[in-house]
Order: structure tokens, then C-alpha cells, then sequence
């Protein structure tokens, strides 16, 4: 199973994939080993049918990486969006170093997840080219290679690559596929400002001194609502980044509020936000919360979606 799908394929000249978005229908915050920069997480995420458009192809000779970035009407990004910190840069380099001849390559983004949202968007970018790099190029990695290799770009980049619902264990990023269960249906709405996850992660700290201990596996409460419906999936949605989030950018409780008030099951902030998540009972519901949300003063774009997907 692969998160990544191919769309379009000319061997050696061109490849164009999609690279899904994500949820996190729960993420727990655990603590932070000593020595290590990060905390221990356990989360489950649901990949997307919303994501980001990906073309690779190789440039001449004794050029550079390149990548250009094309935001969805209603998203914004910072300047340097394209710049040597790009995450889908980082991967191409990140295949380098593993000894692979990889030639220098073009990368077109076609955007549809939220900057700096919550979404993993930098992390469906990384997913998607390495993917893509490695059919492109023909270099011969495994899924459990790339997976490995992805762990080093980022947490969240792993899933990127595993698709439909899987479970984080560690700093999130060892992964564990669960069972496709119910659709779901989203709706997503995209702040004007974005939340720096290293800063929700700091509000989290000030706020929880002492991290409870993460479980092991998920409980079987859990896995049975994800198998039922909706409506039963929506009790277990939860979020411990959500009350740092709130902390940071208090208006997203508005929204919170208003996304329930029109009908959704359950509405939370996505990973460390500010992009809000509202689970709805149905596809005509969503179109109601989704037009509800679009006229609020606090939300820049709404955007529809299901998941599980995967290729």
C-alpha cells in the first residue's frame, strides 16, 4: 500500500503523482526521552483525497534542483516557499546521499494542502518525490527504503508513504496500516495564519509538565469505532496539541464552534493547526458545514474532502 498514486508517466522523462493530506484522528503527546529534541507520539492518521499534484523530470545537465510551487486559489505562503528549505528539495538530496546516481530534477507542486496548517502538506511533498524520484530514475529502493529515508525529512513523511489509516508509534514516524473502517467526511477549514509546530510544541510544554506514558497500541474501543461509523468515530476524535493551539491562536475556537453548530460530529484542530478538521455525518451534511464555514470572518478557504484513500 502506498499513500503516493502515479498519474501520468513518460519512463525517464516525466512523472506526475499525487501525494494525499492528511488528519490525525488522534495524537497523543507523550514524553520527551532524555537527550532527544522531540517527544514521543502516538497518533492515528487518515489519509486524504486531498493533496498535492507532484511533476519530476530531469534538467540539463550542470543545472540545479529546482522546484516552483503553484498555491490553490485561497492558500498563502511564505516568499521563500521554493527555497533550499523546501522539503521536497531536502528529498531529492536525501536520495542522493544514499549513494544513487540521481540527476539534477524539476519539481512542480501543485498545491491544495495549507502552508504551515497541519496537514503534513511539506511531508506529501517529500513522500511524493521520493516516490516519484525513485520510478523516475529507476533506483531499484524499496518501499521500506524509502519509508526509512522519509523518517529522516520528517515525522509525518513515513505515513505519507503507507496511505489509508496507520497508526505513528514513536516520534511518529514508525509506522503500523490499520483497517480502512468507515468514509469519512471533511471539511476543512484553512486559517489566514499558520501555527509554527515547534512553537505549539513549546505552548504544550508550559502547559504539561509531565507528559502521561503513551500506550502501546491502540485500545480495542478505538479500532471498533474505526471499523463503524461516523458518528461512533467521532467520540475518539482527539487532539492533546489542540489546547497549546488554542493557546497561541484563540479564535480557532470559533470556528471549533461553529463547524458543530452546523452539523458536524466533531470538529478539532489538525495536528498543531491551525487548519480545523470537522468530521460530518454525511456527504449532504458536509456541503451544509462547508458553506457555513466558507461565510465565517476567521476562515480564508474551506476546502471538501474524504479518506480513507489509498493506491
Amino acid at each position: 500500500m502506498s499513500g503516493v498514486r502515479i498519474l501520468e508517466n513518460e519512463p525517464g522523462r516525466r512523472l506526475k503523482v499525487f501525494a494525499p493530506g492528511k488528519v490525525n484522528l488522534l495524537l497523543q503527546v507523550g514524553q520527551r526521552p532524555a537527550g532527544q529534541p522531540r517527544h514521543e507520539l502516538l497518533t492515528v492518521f487518515q489519509c486524504l483525497d486531498l493533496g498535492e499534484y507532484l511533476t519530476v523530470e530531469p534538467r540539463d545537465a550542470g543545472e540545479t534542483d529546482m522546484v516552483h510551487t503553484v498555491l490553490a486559489p485561497g492558500l498563502t505562503g511564505p516568499k521563500n516557499l521554493d527555497g533550499p528549505e523546501n522539503l521536497a528539495l531536502k528529498a531529492v538530496q536525501t536520495l542522493r546521499e544514499t549513494g544513487a546516481t540521481v540527476p539534477f530534477t524539476s519539481i512542480k507542486i501543485e498545491k491544495n494542502i495549507p502552508v504551515a496548517g497541519g496537514m503534513a502538506g511539506g511531508s506529501a511533498d517529500a513522500a511524493g518525490v521520493l516516490y516519484a524520484v525513485n520510478q523516475l530514475y529507476e533506483l531499484g529502493l524499496t518501499s521500506s527504503d524509502l519509508q526509512s529515508l522519509g523518517a529522516k525529512l520528517g515525522a509525518d513523511v513515513p505515513y505519507g508513504l503507507t496511505g489509508g489509516n496507520a497508526l505513528g508509534l514513536g516520534f511518529g514516524d514508525r509506522m503500523q496500516s490499520l483497517p480502512v473502517g468507515t468514509k469519512c467526511y471533511w471539511v476543512l477549514a484553512v486559517s489566514p495564519r499558520g501555527l509554527s509546530t515547534p512553537e505549539v510544541f513549546k505552548a504544550f510544554d508550559r502547559m504539561v509538565s509531565h507528559p502521561q506514558p503513551l500506550p502501546s497500541a491502540l485500545s480495542p474501543d478505538f479500532l471498533a469505532a474505526l471499523d463503524g461509523n461516523p458518528a461512533e468515530l467521532a467520540g475518539y476524535l482527539h487532539n492533546d496539541l489542540q489546547t497549546a493551539a488554542l493557546s497561541i491562536f484563540p479564535e480557532l475556537s470559533q470556528i471549533i464552534v461553529a463547524a458543530e453548530q452546523s452539523g458536524a460530529l466533531k470538529a478539532l484542530v489538525s495536528g498543531s493547526g491551525p487548519t480545523v478538521a470537522a468530521l460530518c455525518p454525511d456527504a449532504s451534511s458536509q456541503k451544509i458545514v462547508a458553506a457555513r464555514l466558507e461565510a465565517h470572518p476567521l476562515v480564508a478557504c474551506v476546502f471538501s474532502a474524504t479518506g480513507p484513500v489509498c493506491s
